[in-house]
């Protein structure tokens, strides 16, 4: 009896040391903060009063997170929701995952790194990274929703919605 109690405690004791020592990447992605639409054909618009709000909110709430890397697309919305890092920003194509895949790969060590995307390439991200799609789409007025995208080894891609600074569609601001 003893003998069975101590191989079980052994046994207890090498899985709680592996899964100590899996290694994970966490990708937070975002879609940009919202941007001036006051000129409809302007290509590149800078973010509003309200944007730049938000690119704080992230910041604040990313804060304990301890981001290394951006990956931004080359957009001027884009590069000033990541501004209130004080991160390294990588322009990255999304079309070509590449570069993100290459750093997350590039060693086996936990971190977590930021993607800030665009209504039409979060959800792709997501998917290219092994995840599944937490919300059918995104629509031009989403601006709130954070996705936290889980990449450990031997492990399924865990994808996780959250909300974050003012609710895009009014109301109060929340932190969830």
């Amino acid at each position: 009896m003893l003998k069975g109690i101590k191989s079980f405690v052994i046994i207890f004791l090498l899985l709680i040391g592996l899964e100590a020592t899996a290694q994970k990447t966490t990708v937070w992605i975002v879609r940009h903060a919202e941007k001036d639409t006051s000129f409809a054909n302007r290509l590149n618009p800078d973010l509003t009063v309200v944007g730049m709000q938000r690119a704080k909110d992230l910041a604040a709430y990313l804060q304990k997170e301890n981001i290394v890397k951006i990956f931004s697309t080359d957009t001027k919305r884009t590069k000033q929701t990541a501004t209130y890092f004080n991160v390294p920003i990588e322009i990255y194509n999304p079309k070509s995952l590449n570069s993100v895949l290459d750093f997350i790969n590039l060693d086996k060590q936990d971190k977590s790194v930021l993607i800030v995307g665009h209504s039409n390439t979060v959800l792709e991200t997501i998917e290219a990274l092994g995840g599944t799609r937490p919300v059918a789409q995104l629509s031009d007025d989403d601006y709130d929703y954070l996705f936290k995208v889980v990449l450990a080894d031997g492990k399924p891609t865990q994808v996780n919605i959250f909300h974050f600074g003012q609710f895009h569609r009014g109301g109060n601001a929340t932190m969830k």
